[in-house]
């Protein structure tokens, strides 16, 4: 498969959203200089997905430096058990939502999303079940980021998913 992703693809969009499914380890690695350069230009970035951080793939400079997390590359952070995860009150995006369960049927029970530690200016947007941040946003004054440690595609119902991606989308700007 070609992993080469055209720069005047992500240049031709403001906001971009990213699902990785349930690709590991580090499907965003191949893409990094291109989604560095798109955000560089005031892009929007919604990336969600299944064990995105895993193995060394969050340890790399654009996850610091771009995505905003600090990843240690251990299994500290990576596969916590957790069923619901929890919007963060003041928050621009998830402020309100309160507790959502995840549909971990999606993935045959597999119910394990990844911990992150957001980097200034990023902010905690949901957490897991043990309170800790499991989503963040970011806001640099030159780009926006939306990233999500759990796939998006198990988050709750239909109903509070075209929510949270409306919440998404206007947090962009758009």
């Amino acid at each position: 498969m070609d992993k080469n992703l055209p720069s005047h693809f992500l240049a031709a969009h403001r906001n971009v959203v990213w699902f990785t499914g349930n690709s590991s380890p580090g499907p965003l690695l191949p893409y990094e200089a291109q989604l560095k350069a798109f955000l560089d230009g005031g892009g929007r970035l919604f990336v969600s997905g299944w064990d995105i951080l895993d193995q060394a793939a969050g340890t790399t400079a654009f996850v610091h430096d771009y995505l905003h997390i600090a990843w240690d590359g251990t299994e500290a952070q990576n596969d916590i058990s957790t069923v619901n995860v929890h919007g963060v009150a003041g928050n621009p995006v998830t402020n309100g939502i309160g507790t959502v369960p995840l549909e971990l049927e999606v993935y045959e029970d597999q119910e394990f999303g990844d911990q992150v530690t957001p980097v200034a200016p990023a902010t905690p947007a949901f957490t897991d079940d043990s309170g800790a941040a499991d989503g963040l946003s970011v806001d640099t004054g030159t780009y926006k980021v939306v990233f999500l440690a759990f796939p998006f595609e198990e988050f709750g119902t239909a109903p509070q998913r075209a929510d949270l991606i409306t919440r998404v989308i206007t947090f962009f700007g758009a």
